[in-house]
């Protein structure tokens, strides 16, 4: 398709390859302009949300690995006393791979378990980097879902890890975290690339599956209670996802759009319409339609700028949000993964425990969704980060009373930090698309998930700090939510505001 025929408008006349004007009969109705939640959900964006959600169980379970990699102390003293408990004994233990190593309830237990952590998330980390940086170059789906493939080879490799040695297994966990930080930048980018209204976009955010997979985790976790069958679940369910992926999900056309490639971005728009079966286009029609007409989206503003990653912090439009967007990342990752990973010092069952706080999160993740009928996501974000300072603060006294009339309390005050931190996550998620044009979009996800990635690195050692005193961790928590709290409201945009949303900028 040449330059003149890309450039054809729809209106009651179209333009011709020649110039002059053809009479058309048609109004083309069926390329309005997506306006309601109904227009912007048809079947392929409810199956594309599905996947891209789905596929955090097995993500999870990869970076929450962790919570479980360690047996109680109350456990650890049992084993002691008799080798052979694992089978003689009833209990809620979990026989992980650091177990069957012979790494656990021993004097350095404690530092292994840091070092996995580490390498999960030092992986994740990078990961988050490249792999952004490899979706704006290459495409959405193939990162998405090549991701996906060796989160599931990794789980795989776990699963027959008895037969490696040690080494081995670090270099799997450190590839899985690689791949892990590679999913969470691109499963989401191609999710909110399909939609045309902020309000979807904000609902398919409010959708995000990390939370419920938790859940998902604690209860294989809890029915297994050993790694090889766990691994082996999500192995499993990995194939099935990536399958699906390959079989019904087409690229991003808004990112063949910005790489010049139209008629590809026009065949995959017409390949959606006909999974939606909503509009119906006559033949005639499709040769001056546009790939964003056919979908129903605005026309993409387009600039010849080069963008790479130097963009982001040389363009002073783009390096606010850069920064506001990868410190609150960075912080929010750090409370939520600290939360996660004291999960084993709570009151109670672990399984259960992290079953609950996953179902909380998810539940507490519609919060900007509803409450964005009456307020801007700013506000939500405010209101949110505001709520968990104010509760770390509170349980600080709480726990250095260090009294057991305090426990439900304490267990209470936590659970609220790391669910009351999901509606921050969900409005991070969102505005790190939003804020960035679709040729760098990735890359920022990229550096922002880096952030958080780093924030997760530190948050097994912040905790371990608790060593030392009880108190540090939930003081460092305080600390760094009242810096998020600071910045988001001095810094970031409402929803009215004229950079508030580069969806449609190329």
């Amino acid at each position: 398709m040449n330059a003149k025929e890309e450039n054809i408008r729809l209106d009651g006349n179209s333009v011709s390859s020649d110039g002059g004007e053809v009479e058309k009969q048609s109004t083309f109705k069926f390329a309005d302009i997506r306006r309601s939640l109904g227009e912007d959900y048809g079947l392929y964006e409810l199956r594309l949300l599905f996947l891209t959600q789905v596929g955090y169980v097995p993500v999870a379970a990869a970076m929450l690995l962790t919570t479980f990699i360690e047996p109680s102390t109350q456990w650890c003293e049992t084993l002691k006393k008799s080798e052979s408990a694992w089978t003689t004994v009833k209990h809620e233990e979990f026989y992980s791979i650091s177990v069957d190593h012979g790494f656990s309830c021993g004097a350095s237990s404690h530092e292994n378990k840091a070092l996995v952590s580490s390498l999960l998330m030092w992986g994740a980390l990078i990961g988050s980097f490249f792999c952004g940086f490899l979706s704006d170059k290459i495409g959405r789906k193939p990162v998405w879902l090549g991701c996906l493939m060796m989160v599931t080879i990794g789980h795989f490799a776990l699963a027959f890890s008895n037969h490696l040695p040690w080494f081995a297994v670090c270099t799997a966990f450190g590839t899985l975290g690689f791949f892990c930080g590679g999913y969470m930048v691109t499963n989401f980018v191609i999710l909110t690339e399909g939609f045309e209204l902020a309000k979807s976009r904000l609902l398919a955010v409010s959708f995000n599956g990390w939370s419920l997979s938790m859940t998902v985790n604690a209860l294989v976790a809890n029915y297994t209670q050993y790694y090889v069958p766990f691994h082996g679940v999500f192995a499993a369910f990995g194939v099935i996802l990536t399958v699906l992926g390959v079989t019904t999900c087409y690229e991003s056309c808004r990112w063949l759009s910005a790489n010049g490639r139209h008629r590809e971005a026009k065949k995959v728009a017409l390949q959606i319409v006909a999974v939606n079966d909503k509009r119906a286009i006559d033949e005639d029609d499709i040769e001056v339609l546009k790939w964003f007409e056919i979908l129903g989206f605005s026309e993409p503003t387009h600039t010849e700028e080069r963008r790479t990653w130097s963009t982001l912090f040389k363009s002073s439009r783009l390096l606010k949000p850069t920064v506001l967007m990868c410190y609150s990342f960075f912080a929010s990752s750090i409370v939520s993964f600290g939360f996660y990973f004291s999960l084993d010092v709570l009151p109670g069952n672990r399984f259960w425990n992290q079953g609950f706080m996953g179902v909380s999160k998810f539940a507490l993740g519609f919060t900007p969704f509803i409450l964005n009928n009456f307020t801007s996501k700013r506000i939500i974000a405010i209101f949110s980060v505001g709520v968990c300072w104010i509760c770390a603060l509170l349980i600080i006294p709480v726990q250095y009373s260090n009294n057991e009339k305090w426990h439900l309390v304490y267990i209470a005050l936590s659970l609220i930090i790391s669910a009351g931190i999901d509606p921050t996550w969900k409005i991070n998620h969102l505005y790190s698309a939003e804020l960035f044009p679709t040729s760098v979009r990735s890359m920022a996800r990229g550096v922002c998930n880096a952030g958080g990635r780093f924030g997760s690195v530190l948050a097994p050692m912040i905790v371990y700090l608790n060593t030392f005193n009880v108190l540090i961790s939930n003081a460092v928590f305080a600390v760094l939510l009242f810096i998020q709290l600071a910045m988001i409201m001095a810094f970031l945009p409402n929803d009215s505001d004229k950079d508030a949303d580069e969806m449609n900028d190329e």
